[in-house]
């Protein structure tokens, strides 16, 4: 969950339930004590001052009542956070039951029960994996937010077999593709910028160290060149494609310096420049025989070799 849904989950938990410790509203929101106080600075920022108490039941207490209620808040943003609600659980999200809880105050404080005829289905991860993640998330994004390096034994999944390494990385940021949630910043073993999936994370150490980012590296605008997380040398991809994937490839945005030109109702042709080849390699042979590849002969000769050996193993069965 985001900085500010926390921050807001930790105003709610005051309103509903007055003064509450730091350490209690740490295990309420899943976060640090130290991330508690983050909070609170931010909130006060906003106008929404919060009071302290010492002692044994101590703690902390909402000074201005400014309820959420009073924030302007539209039935069009409330159904828009109940259609995120479903996207969340029907998914992978380490946070799940915060945002659950979240958006059951939110409803309940605005008086909203209306119901949202929609649904997202997406595929599920181990949950002994996801219990791991959640807290690997916690500490890397503390990592980040204080610019700690990370000491990690990760396993990458090369051709010849499962390699492990120990990396030493300044973490950047956390992101989530196609349901995994990956780490990247820059890999002191490789000299270069990395990606890290979680899940493939084995143990790690989050170190004393301190670093510094480098600012030339945008990772939205790196992302926008790249059809998946793996960021090659662009090369220029041009496709012939027939119906229904044609059909299919004009409702998406693939790439966003595509141009998509139309032969007859049936075909079409699709040109863009593209990074990531392993993973464009795999969306064109998941069209099967409705594409035929006009350029790069790169990529002409990668899907044939790998038809090849589809066939060659057919033919054993």
């Amino acid at each position: 969950m985001s900085r500010v849904s926390n921050a807001l989950n930790m105003m709610l938990e005051l309103e509903i339930k007055g003064a509450m410790s730091i350490d209690e509203l740490a295990r309420r929101i899943e976060v640090t004590p130290r991330m508690i106080k983050q909070y609170k600075k931010d909130l006060e920022m906003a106008g929404i001052y919060i009071g302290s108490t010492r002692g044994r039941n101590g703690g902390y207490f909402l000074e201005t009542s400014r309820c959420i209620a009073n924030l302007g808040i539209t039935e069009d943003e409330i159904k828009s956070i109940i259609m995120a609600k479903e996207i969340i659980s029907s998914g992978k999200f380490h946070f799940d039951n915060t945002f659950q809880n979240f958006v059951n105050k939110m409803t309940l404080v605005m008086s909203s029960s209306e119901d949202i005829a929609y649904h997202n289905k997406m595929l599920y991860e181990n949950e002994t994996i996801l219990k791991k993640e959640k807290e690997l998330w916690k500490n890397l994004n503390l990592a980040v937010l204080e610019k700690q390096k990370i000491r990690l034994d990760y396993k990458a999944l090369k051709p010849e077999g499962i390699e492990i390494s120990n990396r030493i990385i300044q973490p950047y940021g956390i992101f989530d593709y196609k349901g995994a949630s990956y780490v990247y910043g820059y890999c002191e073993n490789a000299k270069d910028i990395r990606f890290f999936k979680l899940s493939r994370i084995l143990t790690y150490e989050v170190m004393d160290e301190k670093f510094e980012v480098d600012t030339q590296y945008d990772f939205s605008e790196v992302m926008s060149n790249s059809f998946g997380i793996y960021n090659d040398e662009a090369q220029m991809v041009k496709l012939k494609i027939g119906y229904p994937m044609s059909e299919i490839v004009k409702e998406k945005i693939i790439s966003v310096n595509q141009k998509i030109t139309i032969i007859d109702e049936k075909n079409i042709y699709f040109e863009a420049e593209m990074q990531g080849f392993e993973e464009y390699k795999s969306w064109v042979m998941s069209m099967g025989s409705l594409v035929e590849v006009i350029e790069p002969k790169m990529l002409q000769e990668a899907v044939l070799k790998e038809a090849l050996k589809i066939i060659e193993k057919s033919k054993k069965k």
